[in-house]
């Protein structure tokens, strides 16, 4: 029944824009400290949430992930939600991001099929989230990208009920050739709201950094966005922006408050966007507002009904 459910909701929010949440925070008290996404999955039944796990920049060890009590309870907690889809983090690089595609194939291989072991163990890992994944064909990351989706989709040893790939580039760039590779969705910008983020390990932002519409309502996903993937791909794209706080600055002034997060939201839903993720912070707190995970899913699922 489940499954009919899981199935009937994915077919009814085709055209839908999902939720999707980076979930890098450890959860403490058997996964207590994620009640407010617990809370926004069953308030907000009929829109679908991405859940993105990284117990330790991957599957996690002997001593956490799967084999952590805390979080095979908070897990399976979330899994048993029917409209949420769990990831399991994996990344491509041996270097922090700098070279993609630098990981050996075998070593993300192996982490994909550690997943897997998740699915044996009680929680519905449905497919993979890439981090650092590529924004160029440059060493040869179309190949190492095809291959590395062709295994979660089609290996007949592994068990993930959905087997949806999620790419994180992180930006823009020279990313239709991965979208001809038709993954789930590809992570295709990914910035901040404040215009001058002064505690970056609080919103995640630092350096130079597109100011989310800055100039106004879905102009980042007008202006930076779609010239460089085109507007076909926005169904299989997903924003996500953290840091909404303050003001985004000049020219249009946006204050973070409810009102602007029904505007961001709305705009993104409007251009047809695959997934969207607003956030006050980084990833490390989801109930901080004024953008809550309850706020974020309840507008969504508005601006989904209302579209």
């Amino acid at each position: 029944m489940k499954w009919l459910l899981t199935a009937a909701l994915a077919v009814s929010s085709a055209a839908a824009t999902d939720l999707i949440v980076p979930l890098y925070q450890y959860p403490l008290d058997n996964g207590a400290v994620w009640q407010p996404i617990y809370d926004a999955l069953t308030s907000n039944q009929n829109l679908i949430t991405k859940i993105i796990v990284n117990p330790d920049s991957g599957p996690g060890g002997p001593a956490n992930g799967i084999n952590d009590g805390w979080y095979k309870t908070g897990a399976q907690n979330l899994a048993s939600h029917a409209n949420a889809q769990l990831f399991g983090y994996v990344h491509t690089s041996i270097d922090g991001g700098l070279t993609r595609c630098s990981a050996p194939y075998e070593t993300v291989v192996a982490n994909i099929t550690r997943w897997s072991d998740w699915v044996a163990a009680g929680v519905a890992i449905q497919g993979i989230f890439i981090d650092e994944a590529p924004a160029s064909t440059a060493n040869d990351c179309v190949a190492y990208m095809r291959n590395l989706t062709e295994f979660i989709r089609t290996d007949t040893s592994l068990r993930f009920p959905g087997r949806l790939v999620i790419y994180n580039p992180g930006g823009t760039g020279d990313l239709r050739p991965f979208y001809d590779l038709k993954p789930t969705l590809i992570l295709a910008l990914e910035t901040c709201f404040v215009a001058a983020s002064t505690d970056p390990n609080y919103d995640g932002c630092s350096g130079t950094y597109e100011r989310y519409d800055h100039a106004g309502f879905g102009s980042s996903i007008d202006t930076v966005l779609l010239p460089s993937i085109g507007a076909a791909n926005a169904p299989a794209t997903a924003v996500v922006v953290h840091g909404f706080h303050g003001s985004n600055g000049d020219p249009a002034n946006l204050v973070a408050d409810a009102n602007t997060l029904a505007g961001v939201i709305q705009a993104a839903v409007a251009r047809n966007i695959g997934a969207v993720f607003f956030n006050t912070a980084w990833y490390q707190k989801f109930s901080d507002a004024p953008a809550t995970i309850g706020a974020v899913a309840s507008l969504l699922r508005a601006a989904n009904a209302a579209a």
